[in-house]
């Protein structure tokens, strides 16, 4: 087009034109723009084929990792001397990376989908300090199990108890490389003698005892998990609604035993920073509330910290509300810091903490020594950037305990010290990659990048209604032959 050719009337066409256009298209960004936005990001949170959400939820794009600390027993022969405490030497951390894989998945009409996850471990010889053949005393597990299974039964069962356990390769500790300790199992006599004797009375559902033996690679061993896919509400998003299709756990009396939270792997978005939130921890057979406490940054993103505290694992010592965590039939129940696990835990006197005992009750870490609880290394963190709910940082940190306790009806518990015994601790770690955060900011200023682009058309329009009004005001649409003449002159 040529612009010289065009009259006076066609320039104020589309100098108005233009500048109409571009003020109007502005302002309509400007209005409609972020509630689009939110919507194409709400959209593609949900957890329903060809999102990154439902991507990302099949098959973690991030490492995790998974690091086992183990506590050596060093003076397993001096407890039965109340003067000397048992020594621990932590050991590690042994480092193993872990992918997760969603299966056997189902959607319903109900917008939630039941899964279940197939964990898969790799030892990473680089990340570890030590190496898996390191021999490790602890407490024996399997006799601790069926002494503390059968204390209460009668003096004559408890006679025969007490044959077996001295004659069938019952002991008070035992020492095995770090392998066996955590997923290979090892081989006992007493628990080849109790599958051997098959009794229902002591039920052992093991061949070999290791902390996650059978768990590698296993598809069923944490369960069926029934979350909601946020397709009808997007609040709902990755909030648990059954395991193993119950709605209760059976572990704990209600409200404790519900199953509650999420995960750990979605969140809903806009979450509100000042809540607390709810995560179900299987290890645990139980949900776990987790609190507010300051921010992380990474990579350009400012997400919330959510922080383990001394409410978390209270049996209800300091939260009444929380008193349903401790089984009745208990002779006492778990100081604060300490919740107890047996039923989760095939009946073993198995009791979880925070590591090194961090905000428990004093009482557990004075009855050891080796021990130094320290929130940097020990605190459990969940850092998620509140707007998407995409997790920055994971820190699950958990300490595994075995209650030792003395009887005279047992010559291997005979005059013992009662003591929480710290068997071995582990943190899974996940940190969200750069290329990932860079996603996560694109949502969060999705819907600024709409307003400062309708900004930008609104100046620019302005500009072409400005300029418009000015060469109206001073006549200056088209040049004058006299002006030119005038011009030529003048030179």
């Amino acid at each position: 087009m040529c612009c010289k050719c065009c009259g006076e009337t066609q320039r104020k066409v589309w100098v108005f034109g233009l500048g109409a256009l571009f003020a109007v298209l502005g302002v309509l960004t400007v209005v409609f723009w972020p509630g689009l936005a939110d919507s194409l990001v709400e959209d593609g949170l949900k957890l329903k084929p060809g999102t990154d959400t439902y991507d990302s939820w099949l098959e973690a794009p991030i490492p995790i990792y998974l690091s086992f600390y183990m506590f050596n027993w060093t003076n397993p022969e001096d407890i039965r001397d109340h003067d000397i405490k048992p020594n621990f030497v932590e050991m590690g951390p042994y480092v193993f990376l872990e992918k997760h894989k969603k299966e056997n998945f189902t959607f319903f009409e109900n917008n939630t989908v039941a899964y279940y996850e197939r964990r898969t471990w790799w030892f990473d010889t680089e990340r570890s300090n030590g190496t898996l053949d390191d021999l490790v005393t602890a407490a024996h597990v399997i006799t601790a199990t069926v002494a503390d299974e059968m204390r209460h039964n009668r003096k004559f069962f408890k006679k025969i108890i007490n044959f077996m356990l001295n004659h069938e390769g019952g002991e008070l500790y035992t020492t095995k490389p770090v392998g066996e300790w955590i997923f290979d199992g090892y081989q006992d006599n007493l628990t080849d003698f109790l599958n051997l004797f098959n009794t229902t009375a002591i039920d052992i559902p093991y061949t070999r005892f290791g902390w996650l033996a059978d768990r590698n690679g296993s598809l069923e061993y944490d369960g069926l998990f029934t979350i909601h896919t946020g397709t009808d509400d997007i609040a709902n998003l990755g909030r648990l609604t059954h395991w193993n299709g119950k709605n209760e756990t059976g572990f704990y009396d209600l409200p404790c035993g519900i199953v509650n939270g999420t995960t750990g792997d979605l969140f809903a978005p806009k979450m509100n920073v000042k809540e607390e939130i709810t995560v179900f921890a299987t290890d645990a057979c139980r949900f776990m509330n987790l609190r507010p406490q300051g921010t992380y940054e990474a990579n350009g993103l400012t997400a919330t910290r959510w922080v383990g505290t001394d409410e978390t694992l209270d049996s209800g010592e300091n939260y009444p509300n929380q008193a349903c965590f401790c089984d009745p039939r208990l002779e006492e129940c778990p100081k604060t810091g300490v919740v107890e696990c047996k039923a989760c835990r095939d009946k073993a006197p198995i009791y979880s903490s925070f590591p090194h005992f961090y905000l428990a009750d004093e009482s557990y870490q004075n009855a050891v020594s080796g021990l130094n609880p320290d929130k940097s290394k020990h605190e459990f963190v969940l850092a998620i950037e509140p707007t998407t709910g995409v997790p920055i940082q994971v820190h699950g940190r958990i300490q595994i305990n075995m209650m030792l306790e003395p009887d005279d009806d047992y010559d291997i518990y005979r005059g013992v010290q009662k003591v929480l015994m710290p068997m071995f601790w582990f943190d899974q770690y996940a940190e969200l990659t750069p290329e990932l955060a860079s996603r996560a900011k694109l949502a969060i200023n999705l819907s600024s990048y709409g307003v400062i682009f309708g900004y930008s058309l609104l100046a620019f329009g302005s500009i072409f209604l400005v300029t418009g009004v000015a060469l109206t005001v001073t006549k200056r649409w088209v040049r004058r032959p006299a002006e030119d003449e005038d011009m030529l002159a003048t030179n």
